[in-house]
């Protein structure tokens, strides 16, 4: 039995609070088969940390084998997630919302930030005797309905004193508000790296006038489990946290290493990318370290960034009201803290 398994095990005791030999799981921290777990992703590169826990055996070590299921989008995952067809992973912070609200679905921990990542570009013809203000009350926007990126571009609007129900969004996808952009077909839009590395670098044309961290929202990713996973399987969760942040550490201690890792995760995932479009998104994407976590999940940080974004969707009409989202980050709040004793 290694160290790091019997710190698996006692996690599991602080966590359920029960005896060794009522914990199913304790077996396997004591050299039994792993426990296995379906974790969820999508193709790009927020899915970055766990694709390389995986590649580089941090969850093996923590008594874990992990198959990584790939999504178009979290909230297509949902549905499966109910159903319990896979125990954890990461997700965007809409659909984390939601699953928290249907089924329990827990945030155990902000993954990532993209504050600096979602970006409001205008085209520097549309901007040209006029002012970003202007152009967010007059022109044709291109945005994700009921989403972070309109969470973003309503704050943009607020910074910009607009008021945001007075303007022309058109409902888009990432991939068409590109193109829209670069086309003329509407005068803003949102969007995110690595995607966006044209328009971004086109300063001829383009410009990216606001983005979450100047707007003063918080966009955040939170590592997810579901609650049957966590209820039974308590250590198996805290390890599989703590081995999603160790490779989210790894990234930003090491750029070098991660640009390298970066390429390979490209190959595997089948991501358009290449070493440009890796450094580009790695100086955008802040993914957490698990002290940052932590300290988020105590101070109030998590739940206040991921009420900012159930607030779009109430003024979007997607939900009635907030949901409980202190609740939420409580109960992912032990199994955090559980993780950080794997460590001790």
């Amino acid at each position: 039995m290694t160290k790091l398994a019997r710190r698996v095990a006692a996690s599991a005791l602080a966590i359920a609070g029960i005896t060794a030999s009522a914990w199913p799981a304790l077996a396997q921290a004591q050299g039994a088969a792993p426990v296995k777990m379906v974790a969820i992703s999508q193709s790009n590169e927020g899915g970055f940390p766990l694709w390389l826990a995986k590649k580089l055996n941090y969850f093996a070590n923590n008594g874990l084998d992990v198959t990584i299921k790939y999504f178009p989008n979290g909230g297509a995952a949902l549905a499966s997630g109910a159903a319990g067809d896979w125990q954890g992973g990461w997700i965007g912070s809409p659909p984390a919302i939601t699953g928290w609200a249907k089924f329990g679905l827990t945030p155990v921990g902000t993954m990532m930030k993209e504050d600096r990542n979602i970006k409001l570009i205008m085209r520097k013809d549309a901007i040209k005797g006029s002012s970003p203000a202007q152009v967010l009350a007059t022109g044709k926007i291109g945005s994700v309905p009921n989403s972070t990126w309109s969470q973003v571009l309503f704050a943009c609007a607020k910074h910009f004193k607009v008021d945001p129900t007075k303007m022309k969004v058109v409902p888009l996808e990432p991939p068409v508000t590109r193109q829209s952009l670069r086309s003329g077909e509407v005068a803003a839009g949102t969007t995110d790296s690595s995607p966006d590395i044209d328009l971004v670098n086109d300063k001829a044309n383009f410009e990216v006038v606001c983005d979450g961290a100047i707007a003063g929202t918080s966009v955040i990713d939170p590592w997810i489990v579901t609650k049957k996973f966590a209820t039974e399987n308590p250590a198996a969760a805290a390890a599989f946290v703590e081995a999603g942040f160790r490779a989210s550490e790894l990234i930003m201690k090491d750029r070098e290493k991660a640009v390298a890792m970066l390429l390979d995760y490209y190959k595997d995932a089948g991501i358009d990318g290449d070493e440009k479009k890796a450094r580009y998104t790695l100086a955008y994407r802040d993914y957490q370290t698990l002290d940052q976590a932590l300290a988020d999940a105590r101070q109030g940080a998590t739940e206040k960034a991921l009420t900012e974004t159930a607030q779009v969707f109430v003024a979007g009409g997607a939900y009635d009201k907030v949901p409980d989202l202190k609740g939420a980050v409580a109960a992912g709040l032990p199994i955090l803290e559980a993780a950080k004793k794997l460590r001790k």
